[in-house]
């Protein structure tokens, strides 16, 4: 191997680290903006209907509001489900720590319902289609440390309307 071909393979060698480099930093960017900063949430079901589509809504949802203790009722999280730790759900916050909410139990069946005020460290949250979700009602106040995020834009893919939530 000649002098010359050892110089032509260092110069791609640093152009191809530099690239790599590059590359790397961006993923690391995107892997802190997506886990602390804002995510793009997939939305589908039917427990958030009619605010969400059943499929083809996307939503970006940020970060950093839940961990600074301002979600409020109102506001649409989303959250890792009590029962099921895999599954991610979308949800509507209907009461924080230290508020009453009534709730009607079996919305199907009848119109009873019942009063609970929040413990301390909790949410309770609700989709917007009582006669199709497991939320609160179901399992009962959401440990604050299940949040994972507040919505903040929705796009529906069915229409080129897009609007904050």
């Amino acid at each position: 191997m000649s002098l010359r071909n050892l110089k032509e393979l260092t110069i791609i060698a640093k152009e191809a680290f530099s690239k790599m480099f590059l590359v790397a930093k961006s993923l690391c960017f995107l892997h802190v903006t997506n886990t602390h900063v804002f995510t793009v949430a997939s939305l589908y079901g039917p427990s958030m209907l009619p605010t969400f589509n059943l499929t083809g809504d996307w939503a970006l949802a940020e970060r950093f509001s839940h961990k600074l203790g301002k979600v409020g009722a109102g506001d649409i999280v989303i959250l890792k489900s009590p029962v099921e730790p895999r599954k991610i759900m979308t949800k509507r916050v209907m009461g924080v720590e230290g508020d009453s909410v009534t709730y009607v139990v079996e919305p199907k069946n009848s119109d009873r319902t019942e009063t609970i005020v929040v413990p301390k460290g909790h949410i309770w949250v609700e989709g917007d289609n009582i006669y199709n979700s497991k939320d609160s009602r179901n399992f009962g106040a959401v440990p604050y440390g299940l949040l994972r995020g507040k919505m903040l834009w929705k796009v529906s893919l069915f229409s080129s309307l897009a609007c904050f939530c």
